[in-house]
């Protein structure tokens, strides 16, 4: 800022330059803006939320993986995208992980807004402020429904055979061997017949 300064007659006399060095806030306006297009570009989906659980954001991963509108979700809970598949004692263990070690990942099964259920990797992260108290958890998603596909199209070409679709020798042995140990486990004598046409 430039003022000029004023002589006893209404002269200028001089000038006045108050000056302020703006390095750091500019660093921080940049960090921001970078954080801010990581957010908004990613493709895993990004649910931030405050330590009850409550919607405070969410970017257009989310709302594209889910089906749901920013404006639908924020503040509300993401057990709107709950499935039904897991039990009460699989949220208890997610809870018990997020209060103890300030994360939680895993695969999880979730419904979008039109009903469909889909696999998803899931971690979540506690943020803590200087206390250590949790002030938001942030839970990255990642849509795995093509992963899982891939997975059940090799154990069908492992386990059965191409052409009919039947069960193929790999997945008999399988079998073989899990009710042999069972036998073994109950004390059973297991008598096999196999006859290879």
């Amino acid at each position: 800022e430039i003022l000029p300064w004023r002589a006893g007659d209404g002269s200028v006399g001089g000038i006045v330059i108050f000056s302020e060095d703006i390095s750091e806030r500019k660093l921080t306006e940049e960090r921001l803006r970078l954080a801010a297009m990581v957010f908004t570009s990613a493709r895993e989906g990004i649910t931030i939320t405050d330590p009850t659980g409550t919607i405070l954001e969410v970017n257009e991963a989310f709302t594209r993986i889910t089906g749901y509108t920013r404006e639908e979700v924020l503040g509300g809970n993401p057990r709107i995208l709950q499935s039904g598949l897991q039990s009460k004692d699989y949220y208890r263990n997610m809870w018990d992980s997020l209060i103890r070690d300030g994360l939680w990942s895993g695969e999880i099964w979730n419904r979008t807004k039109g009903g469909d259920l889909y696999p998803e990797m899931l971690s979540i992260h506690a943020i803590r402020d200087a206390g250590g108290q949790v002030k938001q958890y942030v839970g990255l998603s990642t849509d795995i429904t093509e992963v899982k596909e891939h997975e059940q199209q090799l154990e069908l070409a492992v386990h059965y055979d191409a052409l009919t679709g039947l069960p193929n020798r790999a997945l008999f042995a399988d079998r073989l061997r899990q009710a042999m140990a069972q036998a073994r486990r109950r004390n059973q004598l297991l008598g096999v017949a196999c006859f290879d046409l």
